[in-house]
């Protein structure tokens, strides 16, 4: 799956989420080390995120997506809505 399709998925830009991951990081260096951990064990796995994608995505495409390498696994914070939700 290519990036486009993955921002597709998600409903936004990539400036949008290049502007969503900024302030995703700024609000969650405020956070004393206790609440990242509650933070950190509240979010997706990479697994998780990529199944939410669908067949066609890949680990290294959710890498891709989230600038992330394997030192710095993605922070992936949110997941293509998939079962009647919305925004």
């Amino acid at each position: 799956m290519n990036r486009d399709d993955m921002l597709k998925k998600l409903g936004v830009s990539q400036d949008q989420l290049q502007d969503l991951f900024r302030k995703f990081e700024s609000f969650f260096n405020t956070l004393n080390p206790q609440q990242q951990k509650v933070v950190k064990a509240s979010l997706p796995t990479v697994q998780e995120a990529v199944q939410a994608f669908g067949a066609d995505a890949t680990a290294a495409d959710l890498m891709s997506l989230f600038q992330a390498d394997e030192q710095h696994p993605p922070l992936a914070i949110f997941l293509p809505l998939q079962q009647n939700k919305a925004l």
